[in-house]
């Protein structure tokens, strides 16, 4: 019952996190163009989204971490 209850809270709240991550629009910014966004990483070792910290990046999951 608990596995069910987990697999219906991850259906609802993966769309929504997902909506989350790609950040807002450059709707009304009056210049007319839209600004880059920054593309969404993951680990490489386990696939778990990174933390950026500027000229590197760390797995909060596994560990792992690299230089750009």
């Amino acid at each position: 019952m608990e596995a069910l209850i987990l697999v219906v809270i991850g259906v609802i709240a993966l769309p929504i996190l997902l909506l989350a991550s790609r950040g807002g629009g450059e709707k009304g910014t009056g210049n007319g163009a839209a600004r880059p966004r920054a593309r969404f990483r993951r680990c490489p070792r386990c696939g778990s989204p990174i933390i950026d910290h500027g000229s590197y990046w760390e797995c909060g999951w596994c560990g792992d971490y690299g230089q750009y």
